[in-house]
């Protein structure tokens, strides 16, 4: 008898260790662009909230520090960044199909309130501290895209005169906006969706304008495949989009 409830202990002792590891969450890896960080920080938690089995572990950063990520093979389950960025991740079978999830234009950033700046000419006026992204980043190559389309408005040495401006270069797109709001430059080339309570994000005229869509796709060989689709599936959903929309995000093309 005492064997018997001994061995039903240890039985029971098993399926409480196992019914504990069967509850706990699946725990997806996602990279995320910088610029998203606000929006994604809203979208993550009603997402957990409406899959309780499921916690996204998001990473934040420019998108050749994601991309190099995933180059290394680190433990990611999905990425979500702009197609200059995925695309070569895509080519080399590093990543599944990717899918649109929002998009944003090119803006001149100005803190409110400032008349300093009233748009994309003024970047060229002489005394003007302009923030800009580095060569190399994405949001640097967009804003030098930019300031070349707009030469043809406003002569040949309107780029030149820009970057005799240009009082700081960052790496990520989210270091920015600060640069404004902390008074480092009067200005800088952003996107819409940098706007907020302290930074007026004035549009860049159509014929000027980059319009950059947000990808995501998930990583090739991840073991959370499923659930990392069903977030990017979510992120295509309109709750999700709801709040990309506030966040003065437009919807991929």
């Amino acid at each position: 008898m005492k064997r018997r409830l001994a061995t039903f202990a240890a039985l029971a002792f098993v399926l409480s260790i196992s019914a504990a590891q069967a509850a706990e969450p699946t725990v997806i890896a996602g990279l995320f662009a910088s610029t998203a960080n606000d929006a994604m920080a809203e979208v993550i938690p009603l997402y957990e909230r409406s899959h309780p089995n499921a916690r996204i572990q998001a990473t934040y950063a420019g998108g050749q520090v994601l991309a190099a990520q995933v180059e290394s093979g680190a433990n990611v389950d999905l990425i979500l960044v702009g197609a200059s960025t995925i695309m070569p991740l895509r080519g080399k079978g590093k990543v599944g199909a990717p899918v649109g999830i929002m998009a944003y234009r090119e803006a001149v950033l100005v803190p409110k309130g400032s008349t300093k700046v009233r748009g994309l000419r003024d970047l060229a006026n002489p005394g003007i501290r302009v923030a800009l992204g580095t060569a190399d980043s994405p949001h640097g190559k967009y804003a030098h895209t930019v300031l070349e389309k707009a030469g043809a408005k406003f002569g040949p040495d309107f780029e030149r005169k820009v970057m005799a401006n240009v009082v700081t270069t960052k790496t990520g797109a989210s270091q920015i906006p600060p640069a404004v709001k902390s008074g480092v430059a009067d200005a800088a080339i952003g996107f819409t969706s940098d706007e907020s309570d302290a930074i007026v994000a004035i549009p860049v005229p159509a014929e000027d304008d980059v319009f950059t869509t947000l990808l995501a796709a998930v990583v090739a060989g991840t073991p959370h495949a499923a659930p990392a689709q069903d977030f990017i599936d979510y992120l295509r959903g309109p709750e999700a989009q709801a709040i990309f929309h506030k966040h003065h995000f437009d919807a991929p093309r």
